[in-house]
């Protein structure tokens, strides 16, 4: 629900030609902080009196990326040669850009950065690490159902795009990320499957094709 008082500040502003409207990029990045953090509140802060909201989120967070691997199966049983080599230099490549991020900036976790406050992640049975930004389970699970979907399996790709998206709201529901971990790790698993799709197809002479 939009804020109150925002609305009511909105609407009560006249604009006058002597008041400069220039907004700062500071105040902008602010502001997208302000509303990164009320979304993961809004998804965190659902699972209060909902114990399965609670329990699919966790499932979710905890064994959702198992289910990529796993179609591994299928692409070694079709002997999918191609789609199989595609979907590992797509998280190679996102894994690299990954690396160069951690580099230059570590986000700490939601409930590292809000500690002062009542915050309480699902983190049983659960490795966390202390960065946040990106998503690594969002762009492994992105990574490979961009690739698959590439590749020409169209309905396990779709498959896999649902269940990527499942993953990526599990891990905020969580706690584990803000949302805008989760959106860069989408962008960042769909532009390596993207770019993996095209360095193998265009390389395809150099091994048997399927």
């Amino acid at each position: 629900m939009p804020n109150k008082r925002i609305t009511i500040l909105t609407k009560s502003i006249v604009y006058s030609p002597e008041v400069d409207y220039n907004v700062s990029m500071e105040q902008i990045f602010d502001l997208a902080r302000i509303y990164d953090y009320q979304s993961y509140l809004f998804f965190h802060g659902a699972i209060h009196d909902r114990p399965w909201l609670n329990e699919a989120y966790l499932f979710f967070a905890k064994y959702g990326i198992i289910f990529f691997f796993l179609s591994y199966i299928y692409l070694i049983l079709k002997r999918k040669v191609n789609a199989f080599y595609c979907t590992f230099v797509a998280m190679a490549v996102a894994g690299l850009i990954d690396l160069v991020i951690t580099i230059f900036w570590r986000r700490p976790r939601p409930f590292i950065s809000h500690s002062s406050e009542v915050m309480t992640p699902i983190v049983q049975g659960l490795r966390v690490y202390s960065i946040s930004f990106p998503s690594v389970h969002t762009y492994i699970a992105f990574a490979i159902a961009t690739s698959i979907f590439l590749y020409g399996h169209k309905r396990l790709g779709t498959l896999l795009f649902i269940l990527a998206f499942c993953v990526a709201i599990g891990r905020v529901g969580a706690g584990l990320h803000y949302p805008s971990d989760i959106l860069a790790g989408a962008f960042l698993g769909i532009a390596s499957g993207i770019i993996a799709y095209w360095l193998v197809h265009n390389n395809e002479h150099k091994w048997e094709v399927e």
